[in-house]
């Protein structure tokens, strides 16, 4: 009995380890919680000017200055004196991280999409076409490397990402 048990005593330890309960131990991050809401809602429109707060790219255009508005859209400045930019307005563009002009077609991402508008006259700018990302279709993808709640698409789409402690997020934006 005795050899048996030392034979096979590792085993029976193993067997009962697993019955006993572990607890398990919530973990709390910083992440970000989706707010959603509709394309409908989100329509790229030029408003007044906006105070700049989270800059992103910077585009010179002849006499413009674009400045990204990082997830929410594209300030533009008449620039045709450097050392006092005027600004012009706003063109609101939820999602908004990225974008280029060539041609007086300035081309931005968009909830998911890439749009393109024709800003020949930037007071009168309006959208002309429009092509699906393969890579979010979801609207505005969360912040890069950070937890967040999975987006759940039944909701709608996202229109913008709220801080919040999350407690065991299943999701990370890599």
């Amino acid at each position: 009995m005795t050899a048996v048990l030392k034979k096979f005593g590792w085993c029976f330890l193993m067997v009962l380890s697993g019955c006993y309960e572990t607890s398990t131990v919530d973990t709390v991050v910083q992440g970000y919680v989706p707010i959603y809401g509709s394309r409908e809602q989100s329509t790229i429109e030029l408003v007044s000017s906006q105070p700049i707060n989270n800059p992103g790219k910077i585009y010179v255009y002849g006499q413009f200055l674009l400045v990204n508005e990082v997830k929410e859209g594209i300030h533009i400045f008449d620039n045709i004196n450097p050392a006092t930019p005027k600004p012009i307005g706003f063109i609101r563009i939820l999602g908004n991280i990225d974008m280029a002009i060539k041609d007086n077609v300035l081309y931005a991402d968009h909830m998911g999409d890439l749009v393109a508008l024709d800003v020949s006259d930037f007071k009168m700018a309006k959208t002309t076409g429009r092509l699906p990302l393969h890579t979010w279709f979801l609207g505005v993808p969360p912040p890069v490397r950070s937890s967040f709640e999975c987006v759940n698409p039944e909701m709608g789409l996202v229109v913008s990402w709220r801080k919040a402690e999350l407690k065991n997020p299943e999701c990370y934006a890599f």
